[in-house]
């Protein structure tokens, strides 16, 4: 791997996760050849896929001896076990008009004096109605996308500055910004 190829990977890593690959180490002696028969090893990898189930339902699918399979609950569709779950969830939740949902989509800093009211006036009266209905759906339109993450801190870019981070809390994902 050449030292281009480790500052590309490096500009790709979540804040929070391991800062250092001792690129060194893993290709010298002992560890080479783990490695090496690491990456041979057919077994080890596992295909998967998103298929969309509807326009604003991707579902990640994994490659098993029985052929595809579902790798989540396609009909919890306000799950937040994974960070796509929390933003496809937030996606159905605005426009399904679920502010319960929403309020449990919000880190519980945020949901401190807010009630499902305070959503519901801010999603469809307030002055940032239009603004949160349009990130909304700039959203939607990634949600295939790929999300980088670590065990406590989830981004998936959207471009053009725009970005939906999100934050484990407790056993769940949280929305912090989208």
């Amino acid at each position: 791997m050449a030292h281009g190829d480790v500052e590309e990977l490096r500009a790709h890593v979540v804040p929070g996760a391991r800062g250092e690959v001792d690129v060194d180490a893993m290709l010298t002696g002992t560890a080479r050849r783990s490695w090496s028969k690491s990456l041979d090893d057919p077994e080890q990898a596992r295909p998967e896929a998103i298929v969309f189930l509807g326009p604003d339902q991707p579902v990640r699918v994994v490659w098993t001896a029985e052929g595809w399979r579902f790798a989540e609950d396609p009909t919890d569709v306000y799950s937040q076990r994974t960070p796509r779950q929390a933003l496809r969830a937030l996606v159905r939740a605005t426009r399904a008009e679920r502010w319960d949902v929403m309020l449990r989509l919000a880190p519980r800093r945020y949901r401190l004096g807010l009630s499902e009211d305070d959503l519901q006036r801010a999603w469809t009266e307030g002055e940032h109605g239009e603004a949160l209905r349009a990130n909304r759906d700039r959203l939607a339109g990634h949600l295939a996308d790929p999300i980088l993450a670590d065990a406590d801190e989830a981004l998936l870019d959207m471009g053009q500055g725009h970005v939906a981070r999100l934050e484990r809390e407790g056993g769940v994902w949280v929305v912090v910004e989208f």
